[in-house]
């Protein structure tokens, strides 16, 4: 049975393709990829096609370092709720830390070590099922960028490491890691300065790792025990990024709407129940604890409009927003839906 992961990892694959000419859809196809892939980061799809479409564009476009190119304008903002705890932790080593617990969260195939070796620290990230260049280089590419996000613009690794060979030329890389990276290497990942990892991250607000951390403990203690934590799992995945329905949902999960809502009856629950659930214990958690502007507290939540947010959250908290951010959220009585505690994917 094949390695399945979300689509996800393709973002930026729709773009990059087409920039150099390429039609997306026919190599999705030549791939064995279904056309939805690149357009729904929720799609379960098999792990070698997504390489193998990768390694499809790069030959085609004569472009070795399209893999790369994907990866330049990943950022931890389009992780979702994964991606606010990361760049809320008060270190880079933490938020790495972070990312090897939870790596199956953002994303079912997601390899994630960290290690310390003396003054060094190797930092090793990968996904399963992906060997071939491009797919590698993507990976270790995001890798690359979420630390610039925690360290500054300015940061670079010791040493970017790679099993593969060199490609023909190095312009690519260099241009993207502001250095040379290693190539036939015994490891993959980037050799991190370990007392670097130690120093105050120059972004986020620490003061909501610990909030956010036992957010995401609570959320991965029963992960997909039932159908109901399945949805969950989906749920939080897709509210960053709109759109998150039941039709969807029952798509992602192999069935239809009318199926998703029996079962769900039978377990005692509805997929808008759990929706408000899941939207009220994040909501609660982000207002309560950081001065997050409300506007990004809304995208996050994924309201298309601030009024949006505000109506929906005076339905169900009994107060506005504003309001329950100045008490930090004290003895505010609302009609909140309780979470599974269950994780995202």
């Amino acid at each position: 049975m094949p390695d399945l992961g979300r689509s996800a990892v393709l973002t930026g694959f729709v773009d990059t393709a087409r920039g150099l000419g390429l039609d997306p859809l026919r190599l999705a196809a030549e791939a064995g990829l279904p056309r939805e892939a690149l357009a729904d980061p929720e799609v379960r799809v098999d792990s070698r096609a997504m390489a193998q479409l990768l390694e499809l564009a790069a030959e085609r476009s004569g472009v070795e370092d399209f893999g790369l190119r994907m990866a330049v304008n990943r950022r931890m903002s389009t992780m979702g709720v994964i991606g606010l705890a990361l760049r809320n932790q008060p270190t880079a080593r933490k938020a790495m830390e972070m990312l090897v617990r939870y790596a199956w969260l953002q994303n079912e195939l997601l390899r994630v070590r960290l290690e310390d070796q003396g003054d060094d620290t190797l930092l090793s990230i990968g996904m399963a099922g992906w060997t071939d260049r491009q797919g590698v280089e993507l990976i270790v590419g995001i890798g690359f960028k979420l630390l610039q996000d925690l360290r500054g613009s300015g940061w670079r690794p010791r040493e970017i490491r790679f099993l593969h060979g060199p490609p023909r030329s190095l312009e690519g890389h260099r241009r993207f890691f502001g250095m040379t990276p290693l190539f036939n290497q015994e490891a993959v990942g980037l050799l991190l300065d370990r007392s670097d990892m130690d120093k105050p991250s120059v972004v986020g607000d620490p003061t909501m790792a610990a909030p956010l951390n036992g957010y995401l403990e609570h959320l991965a203690a029963g992960r997909s025990a039932t159908l109901r934590g399945q949805v969950v799992d989906l749920i939080l995945s897709m509210l960053p990024n709109g759109g998150c329905t039941a039709d969807r949902v029952a798509h992602r999960l192999g069935m239809d709407r009318r199926t998703l809502h029996r079962r769900l009856t039978i377990e005692g629950t509805s997929f808008s129940e759990i929706l408000e659930g899941a939207r009220s214990e994040l909501a609660a958690t982000l207002l309560a604890n950081s001065d997050r502007p409300m506007q990004n507290v809304a995208e996050t939540l994924g309201f298309g409009s601030l009024s949006a947010f505000g109506h929906w959250f005076r339905r169900n908290f009994d107060c506005s927003a504003s309001r329950y951010r100045a008490v930090g959220g004290r003895g505010v009585r609302g009609r909140v839906v309780e979470a599974t505690p269950i994780g995202i994917i």
